[in-house]
């Protein structure tokens, strides 16, 4: 096999602000106020406050760490689990396609956690996380994911690790040999089940601050020269083997330091899973076009790649009835229901909907099949096709190739202020979010990355929150 490990862990060492193109960083900063605005409200869902309690009686409040969008102090293991999970929680955080991955949730945790035990400038931060992005888009293409077989793994807690050692080890100034080193730990933390989708289960979740943690450990042992597995990738018992039948180790290192994989890294503007993003945006556009009530509706037919099929649209009778919040961000069924009924789909109102006459009696109206135009396109592009039949006998039809929020299709700098301010207000107040989002996007001047954490926190006053427009 082609040797991988080192080639990987010489560059997440050694990458430097100074070496980052323009458009990575510009990239990398959108990237972070993204996951920021998604991280800081998730922490307030019954997944993380369950999740808190139980760490709590872990003893991992017994440190200065902080969360983001709390005054919580937290060790820094706690602080990226905790902030992991909470950023992974609403479905609603970045995404690499081709890979079928979340960098985002895993990676950024990590950093922060790094840069405020090393007291790191934002610049060092930035190159952190771009050392991760890079180097978690680059391991789970080493799996093929195309090529792979489907064993059931959801492949952003596999991964996540490595992409969190990464970062945390590149703040950490990890050495290329340690680097490596965190590697092979990183090997034996990585892990994440998709049975969590049987019955909903917030495990999903779990994977992502799981793997954001456990790469922060990996890279702080590898920091006090604790030896990890050597050629944690490309062993006999190494990462691709153990992953994948047909893995393809020389796409891990194809163009490493030409071509920037966080580039090719994509906005959500739906909290649900990427794969119904086309389809959603397919309906949106087709409501712009003419008001379409629900009640003329006869049906409903969406078509989507074999694996977005299996992921989001099948088996049918299940995805016609989600009930928790996670059925209901990988149902195709209902996710295309709210947006024909409502026109936008919101995390914050799962809970009505599914109980809503309207919504339950259309998702029984909907079908989603494989479709050979969008399994062309797959996985390149989560490409999506719908149909929607008329009483008065007319189909409306639309193929969306690219979801919003791609590269090609980037959300527009007003729509990522009004996603991250929707977030970020009900917790910072008005007055806190505008502050934070300045913030962010003057990252270049390398100021101390601990004024992020501290305008992270929320008010301590309630009276002062309410007066600057938060709850």
């Amino acid at each position: 096999m082609t040797a991988v490990t080192n080639a990987l862990a010489e560059f997440a060492a050694n990458l430097t602000f100074a070496e980052m193109p323009d458009a990575v960083v510009t990239q990398a900063e959108s990237l972070f106020l993204d996951l920021t605005g998604v991280m800081i409200r998730g922490q307030s869902l019954d997944s993380t406050l369950a999740l808190k309690a139980a760490l709590r009686d872990l003893g991992l409040t017994a440190g200065k760490a902080r969360l983001a969008g709390s005054d919580e102090l937290w060790t820094p293991f706690g602080a990226a689990l905790v902030n992991g999970a909470a950023a992974h929680s609403l479905d609603f955080d970045d995404t690499h396609a081709r890979s079928e991955i979340h960098p985002g949730a895993p990676i950024i945790p990590a950093a922060l956690a790094a840069a405020e035990i090393v007291d790191a400038d934002t610049r060092t931060l930035l190159a952190g996380v771009v050392a991760g992005y890079e180097i978690m888009c680059r391991v789970a293409e080493g799996l093929a994911p195309t090529a792979r077989p489907e064993r059931g793994f959801h492949i952003t807690g596999v991964a996540g690790a490595f992409g969190a050692a990464a970062a945390a080890g590149n703040i950490l100034g990890l050495t290329p040999q340690q680097m490596a080193s965190a590697f092979g730990t990183a090997l034996s933390q990585s892990a994440g089940s998709r049975q969590f989708m049987i019955n909903g289960a917030w495990t999903k979740r779990f994977h992502v601050g799981n793997a954001s943690a456990a790469g922060l450990m990996a890279a702080m042992l590898a920091r006090h020269d604790y030896s990890g597995a050597v050629d944690a990738l490309e062993g006999r018992y190494g990462f691709f083997a153990l992953y994948s039948n047909a893995p393809q180790p020389e796409a891990a290192i194809r163009g490493l330091g030409s071509i920037w994989e966080i580039l090719a890294v994509g906005i959500k503007p739906y909290s649900c899973c990427r794969a119904i993003h086309a389809a959603l945006d397919a309906v949106q556009e087709l409501r712009s076009c003419e008001e379409i009530k629900l009640s003329v509706i006869l049906s409903v037919r969406v078509g989507l790649a074999q694996k977005s099929y299996d992921l989001t649209g099948a088996p049918q009778a299940m995805k016609r009835a989600p009930v928790t919040a996670v059925d209901c961000q990988f149902s195709t069924h209902f996710c295309v229901a709210s947006m024909l009924a409502l026109g936008r789909v919101s995390f914050d109102e799962f809970e009505s909907l599914v109980a809503d006459p309207e919504i339950k009696s259309l998702m029984q109206r909907t079908d989603v099949y494989v479709e050979p135009r969008v399994e062309a396109e797959y996985p390149q592009r989560f490409s999506g096709l719908v149909e929607i039949g008329m009483e008065d006998g007319r189909t409306l039809t639309k193929f969306v190739p690219t979801p919003s929020g791609e590269p090609e299709t980037m959300l527009s700098e007003a729509q990522l202020r009004e996603k991250f301010g929707a977030l970020v207000s009900p917790t910072l107040g008005a007055a806190g979010e505008a502050a934070l989002f300045a913030a962010i996007g003057r990252m270049t001047e390398g100021y101390p990355a601990v004024r992020l954490l501290d305008l992270m926190q929320p008010p301590s006053n309630p009276e002062k929150l309410r007066a600057q427009g938060g709850v």
